[in-house]
């Protein structure tokens, strides 16, 4: 058994989920978040089917940072009754998690989008620490070196904000070393299937106990069966067995989001 660390299985259309992957269903934004629990707490299938698997599945709610920026507004009042509706349905559904939650820099393109993105994630940090849960941290720099006014650097200042805390970065795209700094904190890296020599690297220097795998799928990997990939690569570049990996990989998962299967 391998458990995708982070999937939309909501997004997901005619598709029979295989006896091989165990689902971590995440959501980005209210409407997501919805989703997520009917599909993962309810058993709507939304046309996706699961005949080897028992509800409930492990869930992640959150608001992600491109949900920032295309929901919340210019009035502090506006936003304050949307942040207020999104908090009250995260906690009246206690996920496993809270995610997936973070910095954008790449969409960002003013201060005042700097801004929104900063005022939901430490609001999310912040039920995070009420609720005593782990945080999924969606990141991404900012790749133009001349925009002033946004940071270049997203991952230093979620490390930033997030230390102390258990935390996994999803779909990571940050260095090596970052990817110490994360372990030495504590924190968790998940992997794609996607191979490049930065990734590599990551793989080389994070503990194996520190290492999930994901198919961010239906936008990344086709389907949760894409985490097999992740497997792979890991196993290539560790130079380990396959199955070995698949089950450090499933019981990190399990006790990051703290489920058993």
């Amino acid at each position: 058994m391998i458990v995708d660390s982070h999937c939309h299985l909501f997004e997901m259309k005619n598709y029979t989920l295989s006896e091989e992957v165990y689902p971590v269903v995440v959501g980005y934004s209210h409407g997501s978040n919805k989703k997520v629990v009917e599909i993962a707490r309810n058993g709507k299938t939304n046309k996706t089917t699961n005949p080897s698997h028992k509800y409930p599945y492990p869930i992640a709610l959150g608001i992600a940072p491109q949900t920032a920026l295309k929901e919340l507004q210019d009035s502090e009042r506006a936003n304050e009754t949307k942040l207020n509706e999104w908090v009250s349905f995260i906690k009246s559904n206690e996920p496993n998690a809270i995610g997936e939650v973070g910095l954008d820099y790449k969409w960002a393109q003013t201060k005042a989008d700097v801004g929104k993105q900063m005022l939901v994630f430490n609001t999310m940090i912040e039920i995070a620490d009420e609720m005593e849960l782990p945080i999924v941290i969606h990141s991404r720099n900012n790749p133009n070196d001349n925009a002033a006014d946004v940071p270049k650097n997203a991952i230093d200042k979620i490390i930033e904000m997030v230390e102390g805390r258990k935390f996994l970065m999803h779909f990571y795209s940050g260095n090596d070393e970052q990817a110490k700094r994360i372990f030495d904190m504590g924190g968790y890296v998940s992997i794609m299937g996607l191979r490049s020599k930065e990734r590599r690297k990551v793989i080389e220097v994070v503990p194996m106990e520190k290492l999930l795998v994901e198919s961010d799928c239906p936008y990344v990997g086709k389907a949760p069966e894409a985490a097999k990939d992740a497997v792979a690569y890991i196993a290539e570049v560790k130079n380990l067995d396959f199955e070995e990996v698949a089950a450090q990989t499933t019981k990190n998962a399990m006790k990051f989001f703290n489920f058993q299967i």
